[in-house]
């Protein structure tokens, strides 16, 4: 809230159009006065006409579908207010014309638009600096590396929101390694919030005297290590699985994390998870309701800028998480949750990137190529992620 007239007047809230750049387009008695407002020293200081009420600024974040290339957008509401603020603070001698059509980003030219909250200077600055890097390095990126990127961030937006509204609810399943169509266990992993709580809830369901393996897959059935296995029938094993879908389906919408979801789609929907209903492409904000389905494989694979798919005990290893008795349903699904819920919970794509995997020191020499996925690491050595050794 700022002063106006003695009055109180709000900032509008963020529209559904996005300017950047708009110094460049305004009468030059106004050019250093626009400037200097939205310097960011100034942007994000206690008072400017744009600062939320906890303080800050938030700008929308915006990926141009033409090029991969990030944009830090400001909505036609937040520049509408800038000019009438302005002139009405006797500032600038006129009212700062709208920019052209030609600056301006509408939604349909963006793959993503994420909204970020910046609370102080050193922040805005960094995250520009930080911009100018990544827009380097998504020049020659694969397609399919892009989409995943886009995936990621609005992965990362929708755990992070304030408005947790859903379950994310991480599922595996085992079937009999002579047989496939016979399902021998299911293990499921729940986070959810209640009034800003985190709430978390795990199980482990197996088929009462079902087959099993051994001989090409591990058998580690009797090692759930998040609880206690409970037993059920064939029949009562989908009964349940339904009941607890139908439960999660209430509380709002329902995020499914799978670990190479090709692999278990079929199997999920013997079990009676209504996997027809599944939305593969992520919304930019948190639904009333609706059921979507992450795939941690291309979650990791934006992460490492990498095409090739990891097994879940490998991708976990280089995430720097300890996996143990894989090929239990119940592990498997608390592993592959508590992945999503690492890369989820961190910064954005290439900042976590850099985190995680420091860039290797030849990156800062001249005439050395620079890549755009992370170093090789020993963690990255096969193992028997998917076989019995």
């Amino acid at each position: 809230m700022i002063e106006v007239e003695g009055k109180k007047a709000s900032v509008p809230k963020v529209g559904r159009r996005f300017v950047f750049e708009w110094y460049k387009v305004v009468p030059e008695d106004c050019v250093e006065a626009l400037k200097a407002t939205l310097h960011p020293g100034s942007v994000t200081a206690p008072g400017h006409p744009l600062s939320s009420e906890g303080g800050g600024l938030e700008l929308t974040l915006g990926t141009m579908k033409t090029n991969n290339e990030s944009r830090m957008l400001f909505s036609t509401a937040q520049v509408e207010y800038v000019r009438y603020w302005l002139y009405e603070m006797g500032i600038t001698p006129q009212q700062i014309p709208l920019p052209r059509a030609c600056y301006i980003v509408t939604p349909d030219m963006l793959r993503s638009e994420v909204q970020t909250m910046y609370k102080t200077a050193q922040d805005l600055r960094k995250a520009l600096k930080d911009l100018g890097k990544a827009n380097k390095r998504v020049k020659d990126v694969d397609p399919d590396i892009a989409d995943r990127r886009e995936t990621f961030e609005k992965v990362r937006n929708l755990y992070q929101s304030t408005n947790k509204n859903g379950s994310w609810i991480a599922m595996d399943v085992e079937a009999w390694e002579r047989d496939h169509s016979e399902i021998t266990e299911f293990g499921y992993g729940v986070v959810q919030w209640e009034n800003g709580e985190q709430k978390t809830e795990s199980g482990h369901w197996v088929v009462k005297g079902g087959s099993r393996n051994g001989t090409y897959v591990h058998d580690n059935r009797d090692w759930y290590l998040f609880g206690k296995t409970e037993e059920f029938s064939r029949s009562g094993l989908k009964q349940r699985i339904e009941t607890l879908m139908e439960d999660l389906i209430k509380r709002g919408p329902v995020y499914v994390i799978l670990h190479d979801w090709r692999a278990d789609i079929g199997y999920l929907r013997q079990l009676g998870v209504p996997v027809d209903k599944f939305v593969f492409i992520m919304p930019n904000t948190p639904p009333p309701y609706g059921l979507f389905c992450i795939d941690t494989t291309n979650l990791f694979s934006a992460l490492e800028g990498q095409k090739q798919a990891k097994g879940l005990s490998r991708m976990c290893r280089i995430l720097g998480m300890e996996t143990d008795r894989l090929h239990n349903a119940g592990n498997d699904a608390q592993y592959t949750l508590q992945a999503l819920m690492s890369m989820a919970s961190g910064l954005p794509v290439d900042a976590q990137r850099d985190a995680r995997w420091p860039p290797n020191p030849s990156e800062n020499l001249p005439n050395v190529k620079k890549t755009y996925a992370r170093e090789p690491r020993p963690e990255d050595e096969s193992d028997y992620d998917d076989a019995m050794w």
